[in-house]
């Protein structure tokens, strides 16, 4: 239903700025939608761990205890950029492995980084809480240090898998995640915690170019696709026992948890997620986005530009706010790569890495994604952290307000253009019918 409003408010970082836009078609203003929690955190964590989908803890233990007296665990949680309450989860799955024989000195948890950052002392803390900390073993997994990594093989399709090798040594793996459609996988969640999770970087950049051959709308917010073929293929292959996955609502409040094998446990968490996080919408010309709650850098924050992609017709705009306190991306050599292609074409990013003349491929892989969207539509930026010649080198416009592409568009339309607001990146918009 399409409404004239001249103010709208969006996340700006953590403050919510207020946008005078003069009068405007709103044909939609998107979030997550909102779902009432049933139940307290630890009582959801405590019914997903006593009612697993296919495979239990017990499972795990008796399976393992089979073959050596004392088995090794290892849990993976994701990071500090991602929003799942490891510190909730976590105690719960110790507790249940000490009921089981299983001390807190067999277990280690590696955080799942990919090529994001190592986390400091501090965001170790708020993720896992002092408990976790003062129980068991935390390390950070080091996607780059192949002393620390080992090959056990390839993929039906060719692509070499590295991982971690105290997670690959271990009798016992748990993977802990939040399921939200993500762009490269379809959804977060579920084996992805291992691929790009503890894997080495060859592997993680070979996953990511796979997926960027495919078409977004192949991919983005679909559970399977042939790229999550490659994810689940290489938790499988790497002895991944089950998951614990959260589902949250718009306030990051976690309404449901599911528990068990890594595949239908995620299929059933994605049916639970794709309620909230696939609102439809009617199409847009222009889509205004706040970056929330990936605005950490901008590797994470261009979510928000393939968000607005599936609900935005060809020759449209996407206006991205990101506070992006780290910049382009904490990680050098992804930082490089971004500006090197930024402006490229998806074919000439393709033909580079083919020919093995970008050494940095995930990051080299974002990019050619990126290039599809600003094949359909034009993308802008409002932030103060890029500055306007690394803004044209990502192949962004960089503008300070709003208005003045909603005067281009009407002047290139010949009539108002139709505005989408998507106040939280989390989305995968569902397209229903288009307003002209």
């Amino acid at each position: 239903m399409m409404t004239i409003q001249k103010k709208i408010k969006i996340l700006y970082g953590r403050e919510k700025v207020e946008l005078s836009l003069g009068d405007v078609n709103i044909v939609s203003i998107l979030k997550p939608l909102y779902k009432e929690p049933t139940f307290p955190l630890n009582v959801l964590v405590r019914k997903a761990l006593a009612n697993p989908i296919g495979v239990s803890i017990k499972n795990l233990v008796n399976n393992a205890v089979k073959k050596t007296r004392k088995p090794e665990v290892v849990i993976l949680s994701d990071d500090i950029s991602r929003p799942t309450p490891s510190w909730a989860i976590i105690p719960p799955i110790l507790n249940e492995l000490n009921r089981l024989g299983v001390s807190d000195e067999q277990v280690k948890v590696i955080v799942a980084l990919g090529t994001h950052r190592e986390m400091t002392e501090n965001e170790l803390r708020a993720k896992l809480g002092d408990e976790v900390l003062s129980r068991v073993t935390v390390v950070n997994h080091n996607a780059w240090d192949k002393r620390k990594l080992v090959y056990i093989g390839k993929t039906s399709s060719g692509i070499p898998i590295w991982l971690n090798k105290d997670y690959y040594n271990a009798d016992i793996k748990i993977g802990i995640g939040n399921i939200v459609p993500h762009p490269a996988a379809g959804w977060s969640g579920g084996s992805k915690i291992v691929m790009p999770g503890i894997c080495g970087v060859e592997t993680i950049g070979m996953v990511h170019f796979h997926s960027a051959l495919y078409p977004i709308e192949e991919i983005f917010g679909i559970r399977d696709n042939p790229v999550r073929k490659e994810f689940d293929e290489i938790a499988l292959k790497s002895g991944l026992g089950m998951i614990v996955n959260t589902v949250q609502n718009e306030r990051k409040e976690v309404v449901d948890v599911v528990a068990g094998d890594i595949i239908e446990a995620h299929r059933h968490g994605v049916r639970i997620a794709e309620e909230i996080y696939r609102p439809k919408t009617p199409i847009a010309d222009i889509a205004i986005v706040s970056a929330y709650p990936y605005d950490i850098d901008y590797w994470q924050a261009s979510k928000g530009y393939l968000s607005a992609y599936l609900a935005l017709r060809r020759g449209g705009a996407a206006i991205l706010f990101a506070k992006l306190p780290e910049g382009i991306s904490s990680i050098q050599q992804h930082r490089n790569t971004l500006l090197e292609l930024g402006g490229l074409t998806p074919t000439d990013i393709e033909k580079k890495i083919r020919e093995k003349e970008v050494d940095d491929i995930v990051a080299a892989s974002i990019a050619m994604i990126l290039a599809k969207v600003r094949e359909k539509i034009r993308m802008y930026i409002v932030t103060e952290k890029l500055t306007d010649k690394e803004c044209e080198k990502l192949g962004l416009i960089r503008i300070s307000d709003p208005k003045e592409v909603i005067s281009e568009m009407r002047r290139k339309l010949g009539k108002d253009p139709n505005v989408m607001v998507i106040e939280d990146s989390s989305i995968a918009p569902y397209p229903i019918y288009s307003t002209r």
